[in-house]
């Protein structure tokens, strides 16, 4: 069984999905550190995603080149353990800008039907009850207002003794809603059939009971 929550940034779908898969026993796959990773490796390459003009087929067969490895909570790109170093906000922006970029998307994509195939699994990013998983029996969207998810980051940033200021990172969330939403390519969007999730209010308690209510309706109807 496949459960997708797709949404944006700060809207607590990391940790709703994180709980939910340890709840039901499911695997889970961030596919938003994926990207991350990608924005990360392709830098460390000398690539300049910034660049008004990209080599798109050097881009596509360095893509080729990465495997990733199932590891629950975490992310490993041939063999390597990158996840303590993907959590900025920084990398945070290359993923939103890498995730435009279609021989990034088409490999990533590719790689994420790999990992969940023949599992019980939550999906957890921005295209996966859109794109990657059409067909997921669960789907979630999660969205929260970007004063509240500004909050939430701050909060994140300064309990790891990061610098946070709370109007820079709320403009930078709108900019990554804005590039995020407009993107030509599986731009973020709810799928049609997904459950809308607002967590602008709602408690993490809350937010995890109505999931597994969801899912526990869909076992009984399958």
């Amino acid at each position: 069984m496949i459960i997708t929550i797709d949404g944006y940034a700060g809207s607590g779908k990391s940790t709703a999905a994180r709980r939910l898969a340890e709840t039901l026993g499911f695997e889970l796959l961030n596919t938003g550190g994926m990207y991350r990773a990608v924005g990360l490796l392709l830098s460390r390459a000398g690539i300049d995603i910034d660049a008004p003009e990209r080599d798109r087929s050097a881009v596509a067969r360095w893509m080729q080149s990465l495997r990733f490895d199932r590891c629950c909570h975490r992310v490993q790109v041939n063999g390597v353990d990158l996840t303590a170093e993907l959590y900025t906000e920084e990398l945070g922006r290359a993923a939103s800008r890498v995730g435009t970029f279609p021989e990034v998307r088409a490999q990533l994509q590719q790689e994420q039907r790999r990992l969940a195939d023949d599992l019980d699994i939550i999906c957890e990013g921005r295209d996966q009850g859109t794109t990657v998983f059409p067909h997921a029996p669960v789907k979630f969207f999660f969205y929260a207002s970007p004063e509240v998810r500004a909050v939430r980051r701050v909060a994140q940033l300064l309990a790891a003794n990061q610098p946070a200021d709370l109007e820079i990172i709320r403009q930078q969330i709108i900019q990554r809603d804005r590039q995020d939403e407009s993107r030509s390519i599986d731009p973020l969007r709810p799928a049609d059939d997904a459950l809308r999730v607002d967590t602008t209010t709602q408690s993490p308690d809350d937010v995890h009971r109505l999931m597994l209510e969801v899912v526990e309706r869909c076992r009984c109807q399958r």
